[in-house]
């Protein structure tokens, strides 16, 4: 019965995500939350079967496997973990997450164009219009317009992650446009942060020294939660600095274009990190137009034919919107890890979840929250379970898995009401344990 097979194996430590492409079937990616116990489990191997007949995916009998069927024309997938040899609890609860997965659509996997197009278009307008405005307008005035716009450009820039996890095809030019709209304009182009950010998901990576995103805050003095929260508001500084002055000068200095590529070309909380991922013929000219960019608006901005408030509206506009950045980021993981490499569940229970609060009296607090984690990074934990579902699903497949997973499942255990409850836990931590 089966007309072809294409076999994919993945040995070893297995990543956060199997993703099997088949003549035109496509298979939503899976997390494997697949257990490799460094002192019981040396080495684990998942061999997957794409049966082209019946597009099924099947595993042999042997080893840390993966079993996942897909209904032809039911659009379900539904996969189950098998993993032989040392029974734990943390065996059990692989599994009780990987079965949630059937309750996950496969058609929530694919990103929406018109979504991501129209959310885009109206943040940058939005944000940009009111930014406009706010330079033309009076001081009281300006300040109103300029709430506005950080709200709408914050939101805008955070696509930078979804360009991140999207492939190009997914959505067509907008990783171009974002670009214009967006990054070079606010002098974060998308080259910071795309082979970057990966390293955040990839398991051998997420809270160590190669982990960009991660420093173990709760088991550090509370003053480096400080220290960061004001390198965060000195961003736009640094970025001015990095594209005007810092570019022009690694292009005709070897060994400083080598620094510059290693350790300031790189969107992190961990400075420590060092970026591996080379430059790219886009990264490239990325980086010139921001360098151009810079220049052009200070000779603009000194020969008077642009508005005196100009510049410092941008640097106000762009400093707010790093410094709510840096307090999402900080209510994103618990940042308790300070030892070797996390399994697949501890990661998941070391990242957080800002949830629906059925006791708010009003929406100003559903609200706030819209603004400080948009674009799906309120359900940062389901996002490191599940890195390939689009952001506009991340709301309904949250409320979902709650549905139906157990009472005492990890997932559970992500779920904060509040950013402010997660950061005074972790400033509690820091305190404590540091």
């Amino acid at each position: 019965m089966s007309v072809g097979k294409d076999v994919y194996t993945v040995a070893g430590r297995v990543d956060s995500t199997v993703s099997c492409q088949a003549r035109g079937m496509r298979v939503a990616p899976l997390f494997t939350p697949i257990l490799l116990y460094r002192n019981s489990m040396k080495r684990a191997t998942a061999y997957v079967e794409v049966d082209d007949a019946d597009n099924t995916l099947r595993r042999p009998h042997n080893g840390g496997s993966i079993v996942t069927e897909s209904r032809s024309g039911s659009n379900v997938t539904r996969p189950t973990l098998s993993v032989h040899g040392v029974v734990t609890a943390r065996t059990m609860d692989a599994q009780v997450l990987s079965e949630a997965m059937c309750a996950i659509p496969a058609e929530w996997f694919r990103p929406s164009p018109f979504v991501y197009w129209c959310d885009l278009v109206a943040s940058a307008g939005i944000g940009w219009a009111a930014f406009g405005a706010a330079v033309e307008s009076t001081p009281l005035a300006r300040a109103a317009l300029l709430a506005i716009a950080v709200a709408a450009q914050y939101r805008a820039v955070l696509f930078i992650h979804e360009i991140t996890h999207r492939a190009a095809r997914e959505v067509p030019m907008f990783k171009l446009a974002w670009n214009i709209l967006v990054g070079i304009p606010l002098l974060i182009p998308s080259f910071l942060y795309e082979g970057v950010h990966t390293d955040h998901h990839r398991q051998r990576c997420y809270g160590t020294d190669a982990d960009p995103e991660y420093v173990p805050y709760g088991r550090r003095q509370p003053r480096l939660i400080a220290w960061f929260v004001l390198m965060s508001i000195l961003a736009p500084l640094i970025f001015a600095a990095r594209f005007a002055l810092l570019a022009p000068l690694s292009w005709i200095v070897p060994p400083l274009r080598r620094m510059t590529r290693e350790r300031a070309s790189a969107l992190v909380v961990n400075p420590r990190y060092v970026r591996r991922t080379p430059f790219t013929a886009a990264g490239r000219l990325q980086e010139t137009a921001a360098c151009a960019l810079v220049w052009t608006i200070v000779w603009l901005w000194q020969s008077g034919r642009l508005p005196p408030a100009l510049i410092p509206c941008w640097l106000f506009a762009t400093a707010a919107a790093a410094l709510v950045n840096a307090v999402r980021t900080l209510a994103a993981h618990r940042y308790d890890n300070d030892a070797d490499e996390l399994s697949m569940v501890e990661q998941l229970l070391d990242s957080c979840t800002i949830a629906d609060d059925p006791h708010a009296v009003s929406g100003i607090t559903e609200i706030g929250r819209a603004i400080l984690a948009p674009v799906g990074l309120r359900f940062h934990a389901l996002h490191h379970w599940i890195p390939s579902l689009p952001y506009h699903n991340l709301g309904r497949a949250h409320r979902r898995l709650i549905e139906v997973i157990r009472p005492d499942a990890p997932y559970r255990a992500t779920i904060a009401r509040s950013p402010v409850a997660l950061i005074r836990d972790l400033f509690h931590r820091a305190r404590t344990q540091s």
